[in-house]
């Protein structure tokens, strides 16, 4: 199966990757891959970026299955972008096109991490926080579930730092808002300090897809978009 892989939570990541069954897990190999880190270059850097990775000579000629986006919580103009490109692309391919949480691959990476270095993550808790913007991080809570997958804890949230950390400890810290504040770190080393991660949502996305779940391509938007339509001038009598 290859797979096409958008997340414009912050800057902008795409890969193309192939997914295989694997002893444990997933296996993935990445075949093509493109980045930039400008939060405000979506729309400019999505369509080179796209035709580069489906010219590559590992992924051009053959078949994709499915094309996968990131559905936030991250700012508005940057998650729209991707989400716009992955449904394009879709329906210029006739291709299925998935959607997976960028906090769930932001949590799955650094659970990743934690089984690297040998450490026990199948109870651990994760806290993951990526940076909102305004002084402000999207958040939730986890745990893994399976070698590919994460159960969510808490609701998403966008958060003053300072209160991100109420309720119950956590385990690990991770995300581009714990990299920012040290309010949420508060010493200790960040996991995955990134708001998305465009390969680690690709394995959630067949292991869910496995299940027979459907995954929406709706943006999770806490809050409203920085630029609003204007309202109509009122009427005076």
């Amino acid at each position: 199966m290859r797979i096409v892989s958008i997340d414009s939570s912050l800057g902008t990541q795409l890969v193309v990757a192939e997914v295989h069954p694997a002893p444990t897990g997933l296996g993935l190999r990445v075949l093509a891959r493109a980045a930039q880190e400008d939060p405000r270059r979506h729309a400019e850097s999505l369509g080179p970026m796209l035709q580069a990775a489906l010219t590559d000579p590992a992924v051009a000629g053959h078949d994709l299955d499915a094309v996968v986006a990131a559905t936030g919580p991250a700012p508005f103009t940057g998650l729209r972008a991707g989400l716009v490109a992955a449904r394009t692309l879709g329906r210029a391919r006739t291709l299925p096109v998935h959607g997976v949480p960028s906090l769930d691959a932001v949590a799955r990476a650094a659970l990743d991490e934690l089984a690297q270095e040998g450490a026990d993550d199948a109870g651990a808790t994760v806290l993951v926080a990526t940076d909102a913007r305004r002084s402000e991080v999207y958040t939730a809570r986890y745990r893994a579930k399976g070698p590919d997958d994460v159960d969510r804890l808490s609701p998403f949230e966008v958060l003053d730092p300072a209160r991100v950390l109420d309720g119950d400890p956590v385990d690990a810290v991770a995300g581009s808002g714990a990299a920012l504040y040290d309010q949420i770190a508060q010493g200790r080393r960040v996991l995955a300090p990134v708001s998305g991660d465009a390969r680690t949502q690709v394995r959630i996305a067949v292991s869910r897809l496995s299940q027979g779940l459907v995954l929406g391509t709706e943006p999770l938007y806490l809050r409203h978009a920085d630029v609003q339509v204007p309202a109509g001038r009122q009427r005076l009598r």
